[in-house]
């Protein structure tokens, strides 16, 4: 210590003399540039501490500037570590910060501020992402004193400083860190005048260039062109002979421009980003500014690599060379973050290698990129391990070396969902995500050559309804410090975020889906009207004013933003020995097929299989999908279901993979991906040694649905109160749905007295919202709906289900202000007066004693899945807020015989309070049952009267009279979600 002491004081003396002066000062560095580390820099800091004199305010300003000014002299020294120069430098900045404070000192505190701000801003120790966010506080501090008004040109300075950091910034959104970084650029240049300020003026337009290079917003070519308008910009002041040092940034600059310019040839792009390079070299030279040199080494190797001209062979040994002579300087002791860079890029290059012998070309490959992503962690730069893992990834699929495919696609992945994390916007996340997917696919093929299934089925898990498991998770997070009042307010702008959370991009929302005429039933078409889904600017504010009342609430232990580590749920806690599970996965790219995995309980041990699909049955199934819906709500769909779901089933090898499962299971979930979500799997007809029959008569205790095992495992551990039983229903609010009356006035007998029921004209959307009501649904365990219903496939935040009428319909001149559903028979429905919409429940429904929702209307069981696969529909809303069970449709249903189903369904729920085998029992009796059985059921099970049985002899009339619900239209629209 006693050494590093006598180091400091010597270095001090020099500063002090010669005023911090670098020709003296650093000469005395370079002598001692081995031992400035972390020890020298506690060394100094304890010493300022013990010099300081609480009496002596003159003293301990000058000491807290002696200190200031080393530490801008160890941030510019150029020899020795630059990780221990820029510790040493931040160390100094904050020990100064103890006098140089903002009340006392208040200029030189933002003086030191944005120095501190400089420091971080290149920081190597300690997480990147954590650096930057550092340097953007430092910066903001800094402004809050050095305003444009006051001191204009260091306030310009500062927002020049700012938009670097910006640049760089890795948290929060990309676009909106770009678009900040541009702002502080143009608050630059709006001091710095080119009359004025030239060279400084030349400085923020290749900054500005540098942050329309990196662009995301708008046209990519467009930005490209005003980046090397900038720098062109700036070299007419930078020129070579008046400011050497900014020609040569500037040349660098425009070099990356042209190498990556869309617009004009790129052959002759590549040759004048050479060019800029070699000229930037006239100047960096290695022995004067050796880290400017091997920069510029780097990027020449990168435009030799793509280079277009000369020979192919020697553009790669010359890229080679360039690299190995940028590592000369780049070394991972002194700036780990380039060296792995370079190593990447070498990797690139020793890939494409021509020369030399394939196979060591090939291992050179390998080890560059392992050696760049033992730096590039997906915690510390999470861009860069994306490119070098999907580098290394792809490097090994392409040489079938499974081994080496899944090390780099597992840390591309995790990268990804750092990312994601990272990103605040659900857009930004939803589309990290699916720019990923490939990876995902390619990830899940390498696991199952190696038999590694439960690796695949992880991938498969990791790629899919994150959003919904996200929101799940943190519904009940509330910080334990607040008051009842706060913790209710944070509550509610949860809810409000998780709505805008399950909206579509407005680019993304499919068209809406044609309606026509079918048969008698409780649903609606969807007529496109401007849509409820609120744009990014109210999520925003709503992100802000949680982030306030977080800070109000300052409990330091709260992480209102808990990520979702992704992990297979314990099947042994899942599943049993009597059931079994099947996920399937069709990833983006069809050539590679698709997946089926099957999940049983063998010895108390998980075992999981995977079932492959050729990319010839892929693309059969992508073609059932596509014509599935054609016809959908006309006579004719109805006719060809029963031929249609045979066909997917062949198209699934359905008999096939139920006939690996072992004869102990009888209870079978199912987790379908992308469209296979719209399909009634568990009636599709399975051979198994006997005539083909429908899935859930082969499991005789149901066949139940997920969106994906992780969300199956939150549902099955969410804990939930115990109540008494209470049965709360929604009856036939339009009163044009007379079995729907019937329906609950049946079911209701099985729950009297602990029945709280909205019937017909009471049933309205003001009456469902009154403060009593939403108590009632707090406190029930069934909630039953028997009314229309509707998916809206073009805003699913719109579908509902439809309540009585709260207001008359609007004018036709105001039509556009709302959202409307249309019946069949032409009746609209403005689901702000009279709709239950998704975007609502997600807002204002707390259900937390819930054991079952029961949605008796169509389209209730449709979701709108993107390409990540998000489970968006009314299902997803109930079970986020509250249920773990949901019984909902996959079409537009038959009124009668889902009234009977639904009675036949509580009939059995009655007698054993599960809900997949309560459906399961409905649905095998519905299909089965005679009109001789229907009607004995009716007079002795529902206890009708001969009037009543009589009635309903005459309504059977219009069916088969064999088997009045053997069509799979009647029966198997109905799913169970969840428990």
């Amino acid at each position: 210590m006693n050494k590093h002491l006598d180091i400091w004081l010597e270095i001090l003396e020099s500063e002090i003399n010669s005023k911090s002066d670098p020709q003296v000062v650093y000469p005395i560095l370079q002598k001692y540039q081995d031992q400035l580390d972390l020890d020298f820099a506690e060394t100094v800091s304890q010493w300022f501490h013990y010099q300081l004199d609480p009496n002596d305010i003159e003293k301990n300003k000058d000491l807290a500037n002696n200190l200031h000014d080393f530490g801008k002299d160890m941030w510019e020294f150029p020899l020795g570590s630059r990780a221990n120069n820029l510790e040493i430098a931040i160390a100094v900045y904050r020990a100064a910060l103890e006098v140089r404070t903002r009340d006392a000192f208040p200029e030189d505190w933002a003086d030191t501020q944005n120095n501190l701000g400089l420091a971080y801003g290149e920081r190597i120790k300690g997480e990147r992402s954590q650096n930057l966010e550092d340097a953007i506080s430092a910066y903001r501090e800094a402004l809050e004193v050095r305003t444009r008004d006051t001191f204009p040109q260091s306030w310009a300075k500062i927002q020049n400083n700012l938009g670097n950091a910006y640049c760089n910034r890795i948290k929060g959104e990309r676009s909106q860190n770009l678009e900040d970084a541009i702002t502080c650029y143009q608050f630059t240049l709006s001091v710095y005048t080119r009359d004025a300020f030239p060279e400084k003026w030349a400085m923020a337009q290749n900054n500005l260039g540098n942050a329309y290079w990196d662009h995301i917003l708008g046209e990519r070519a467009q930005n490209l062109e005003d980046a090397i308008a900038c720098y062109k910009s700036a070299l007419e002041v930078r020129t070579q002979q008046a400011f050497p040092k900014g020609w040569a940034d500037s040349q660098i600059c425009l070099g990356n421009a042209y190498r990556n310019r869309i617009l004009g040839e790129r052959a002759q792009n590549l040759e004048n980003a050479i060019s800029c390079f070699q000229f930037a070299l006239s100047v960096y030279t290695r022995d004067e500014f050796p880290q400017y040199w091997a920069m510029i080494q780097n990027n020449l190797g990168i435009a030799y690599s793509e280079r277009i001209q000369a020979d192919l062979a020697q553009n790669l040994e010359e890229a080679i060379a360039c690299y190995e002579s940028a590592l000369l300087v780049y070394t991972r002791d002194a700036v780990p973050e380039y060296w792995a860079e370079i190593q990447n890029n070498l990797g690139v290059a020793y890939n494409k290698r021509i020369r030399g012998e394939r196979e060591q070309n090939i291992e050179d490959a390998i080890a560059c990129y392992q050696s760049a992503l033992e730096v590039r962690t997906p915690s510390s730069f999470p861009l860069d391990c994306l490119r070098t893992g999907l580098n290394l990834g792809n490097l090994g699929y392409d040489l079938q070396n499974w081994e080496i495919a899944i090390e780099g696609y597992d840390n591309a992945i995790r990268a990804v969902e750092q990312s994601r994390d990272w990103a605040s916007s659900p857009d930004s996340k939803r589309q990290i995500l699916e720019d990923a997917l490939p990876i995902y696919g390619k990830m899940i093929q390498a696991c199952i050559h190696l038999e590694r299934y439960d690796q695949a089925l992880l991938s498969v898990e990791r790629s899919k309804s994150r959003t919904l498991m996200e929101m799940l998770t943190s519904a009940d997070l509330v910080p334990k410090n607040a008051t009842p009042e706060q913790q209710e307010q944070y509550r509610q702008l949860n809810r409000e975020i998780a709505a805008l959370q399950q909206s579509f991009p407005e680019s993304e929302r499919p068209g809406a889906r044609e309606t026509g005429t079918g048969e008698s039933g409780r649903g609606q078409g969807v007529r496109a009207q401007p849509s409820e889904a609120p744009g990014t600017a109210l999520l925003q504010s709503l992100l802000q004013q949680r982030e306030t009342l977080v800070a109000q609430i300052n409990d330091p232990d709260f992480n209102a933003f808990q990520n979702v580590r992704p992990q297979l749920p314990d099947f042994r806690q899942l599943l049993t020995p009597e059931t079994a599970l099947i996920e399937w996965y069709l990833p983006q790219d069809p050539a590679l097929g698709a997946w089926a995995f099957t999940v049983t309980i063998n010895h108390n041990r998980p075992q999981i299989h995977s079932y492959s699909y050729s990319a010839d049955e892929r693309q059969t199934l992508d073609q059932f999908n596509q014509t599935y819906f054609a016809d959908y709500r006309q006579p004719s769909w109805y006719k060809a279901l029963d031929g249609r779901l045979d066909d997917l089933a062949e198209h699934l090898h359905l008999s096939d993979i139920i006939a690996a499962l072992p004869d102990t299971c009888q209870r079978l979930i199912l987790i379908p991906h992308l469209y296979l979500h719209l399909f009634p799997l568990h009636a599709l007809s399975v051979e198994l040694n006997a005539p083909a029959t429908p899935l859930l008569e082969r499991f005789s205790q149901g066949v139940s649905y997920a969106p994906s095992c992780q969300i199956l495992d939150y549902i099955h551990n969410r804990p939930q109160p115990a109540t008494e039983p209470q049965f709360f229903a929604v009856q036939n609010p339009t009163e044009d749905l007379s079995y729907a009356q019937m329906e609950v006035e049946f079911i209701r007998l099985y729950f009297d007295p602990n029945c709280y029921i909205l019937t017909q004209q009471a049933a309205t959307k003001s009456a469902f919202n009154r403060r009593e009501t939403l108590e009632k649904l707090r406190q029930s365990n069934v909630i039953h709906f028997a009314c229309h219903g509707g998916f809206d496939s073009e805003n699913p935040l719109n579908s509902a289900v439809i309540l009585a009428w709260d207001a008359p319909l609007e004018s036709d001149s105001t039509e556009e202000k709302c959202q409307t559903l249309t019946l069949r028979n032409g009746r609209r429905f403005d689901t702000a007066h009279q709709g239950l919409t998704l975007g609502e429940i997600y807002r204002n429904l707390e259900i937390p004693a819930c054991r079952l929702v029961m949605l008796s209307a169509c389209e209730t069981g449709l979701i709108g899945s993107l390409l990540t696969d998000e489970y968006i529909g009314l299902a997803s809303g109930f079970l986020y807020a509250g249920t773990p069970s949901v019984v909902s449709s996959l079409w537009c249903v038959n009124d009668f015989a889902t009234a009977c189903l639904a009675i036949r369904f509580y009939y059995e729920f009655r007698q054993d309070e599960r809900v997949v085998m309560a459906l399961h029992r409905a649905q095998n009796w519905l299909r089965q049952v005679s009109v001789e059985g229907f009607l004995e059921w009716c007079g002795q099970g529902l206890k009708m009267t001969e009037e009543e049985c009589e009635m309903i002899e005459f309504k059977l009339m219009d069916y088969d009279e064999s088997c009045p619900f053997g069509d799979r239209r009647y029966w198997s629209a109905f799913v169970a979600i969840g428990l």
